[in-house]
């Protein structure tokens, strides 16, 4: 639905037409806001099973069951349904770490959130993962990023309690409800409860970041005689040339990005991400990406020159593994 509003605002201008209006609407609110909506259907649904676990009275149990674990690393037994959430998408996860009453547990939940690994980094790993493993090793290598992220998230998290949230261990106190089978009405109550929030949230914070990071991406345009660096699209013959004699609109797209602000700080922050093994357009992407992760792909499409791109584009990996 959102592809489609999008080539229908598109086709008002004209699909050649460099209107800022149209940047902004299409791919700034549109391609911002859209890009997280687009995941409603898979929160409802978590939200859902979410519900039926809380409703059977089996949350608590597994909560309890993995409380023993969970200590010795340093989070709360509750702690374990958060991360577990996080797999799916980590903004419900750290909503749903309102249940742990200790602040410093859930702050310590909060920070080590991020290091699971949640549905729409999918896109980012087929996209990396056969750029550079052959296909005998993708499975694994896709296996031990998600099992890299959880020894991470365990073992920040017991940083973070020995050091920063030192204190007394919260003990487990929860009442165990019987089990019982839940009504259709509360389960629809909850379900619809927490995706009007996460709507919320992206009506009003993603929408705000959304346009900012547009306008980091659209802003300032290069001037017709504006000389590519070196090494632009790969080759130091683009050294000479200037924005005017670009006859390449991926390349010119990708030039307009480099110039822009977004570009700025991507070069800026190169000397930082250098020893990852990433330089300026990585970097630019990542500002990019900043509102929602699968953005990424996308934007690594465009800093590339290789147009429209998504976790499938061969010319995209190729570019990824010559350089």
């Amino acid at each position: 639905g959102f592809t489609r509003l999008g080539s229908l605002l598109t086709g008002l201008w004209g699909a050649e037409s460099s209107s800022p209006l149209k940047s902004l609407i299409v791919d700034g609110i549109i391609g911002g806001v859209g890009g997280v909506i687009v995941f409603l259907p898979n929160i409802v649904l978590l939200f859902m099973a979410i519900a039926i676990l809380e409703g059977t009275g089996y949350m608590a149990r597994a909560a309890f069951v993995m409380d023993r674990f969970m200590s010795k690393v340093g989070l709360h037994g509750k702690s374990f349904i958060p991360l577990l959430i996080g797999f799916g998408c980590t903004v419900p996860a750290i909503m749903a770490t309102r249940t742990l009453e200790s602040r410093r547990d859930r702050l310590i939940t909060i920070m080590v959130l991020p290091l699971m690994s949640c549905g729409a980094r999918l896109p980012i790993y087929a996209l990396m993962i056969p750029a550079f493993f052959p296909a005998k090793w993708q499975g694994p290598a896709l296996w031990l990023i998600y099992v890299t992220g959880i020894l991470l998230a365990l073992g920040g998290a017991h940083f973070l309690r020995t050091t920063l949230f030192r204190g007394e261990t919260t003990p487990f106190l929860m009442e165990l409800p019987p089990y019982r089978m839940p009504t259709l009405g509360s389960l629809m109550v909850q379900m619809w409860t927490r995706a009007w929030l996460y709507l919320k949230k992206a009506g009003t914070v993603i929408l705000g970041a959304a346009i900012i990071l547009w306008f980091l991406t659209f802003y300032p345009k290069p001037p017709a005689d504006y000389v590519l660096p070196a090494g632009f699209d790969g080759n130091t013959a683009a050294a000479a040339t200037k924005f005017e004699e670009i006859d390449d609109p991926n390349l010119a797209q990708s030039a307009e990005l480099s110039y822009s602000i977004a570009g700025r700080v991507g070069r800026l922050i190169e000397p930082v991400i250098a020893p990852l093994g990433f330089d300026w357009r990585i970097g630019t992407a990542l500002v990019g990406a900043v509102a929602a992760k699968e953005v990424f792909v996308a934007q690594m499409g465009i800093v590339f020159a290789v147009g429209e791109a998504d976790e499938t584009s061969d010319q995209l990996r190729a570019q990824l593994r010559d350089r």
